[in-house]
């Protein structure tokens, strides 16, 4: 009695359809990559800018409480008491507003 032996292993039809779904994925992959690295950097000089507007913002701040000069252009009273007064500061790009409480 003859076994019928039969050959294992992968067609190349098999091999071929295996290969071209592992290089869609891969182009997938790598387009993926892509687009999150433009994003980090996108993200990190944006986060550059406002912290360099910030840090300017509080030299202004400083500087206001050291030249008290600047303080009538660059901020406005909003509110005065006794002793007191409110002042509205806002940097010259207006990116950022605070409100200052100032000893007349």
């Amino acid at each position: 009695m003859e076994k019928n032996k039969r050959q294992s292993g992968f067609s190349l039809l098999e091999i071929l359809v295996a290969v071209t779904i592992m290089g869609l994925a891969y182009v997938a992959i790598l387009q993926n990559f892509s687009m999150s690295t433009r994003s980090i950097v996108k993200m990190d000089a944006g986060r550059t800018e406002l912290l360099a507007s910030a840090m300017a913002f509080e030299r202004m701040l400083l500087s206001l409480d050291q030249a008290e000069q600047g303080a009538s252009d660059a901020a406005g009273v909003l509110a005065e008491g006794g002793r007191y007064q409110l002042i509205e500061v806002i940097d010259e790009n207006d990116d950022f507003m605070t409100l200052k409480l100032k000893k007349k």
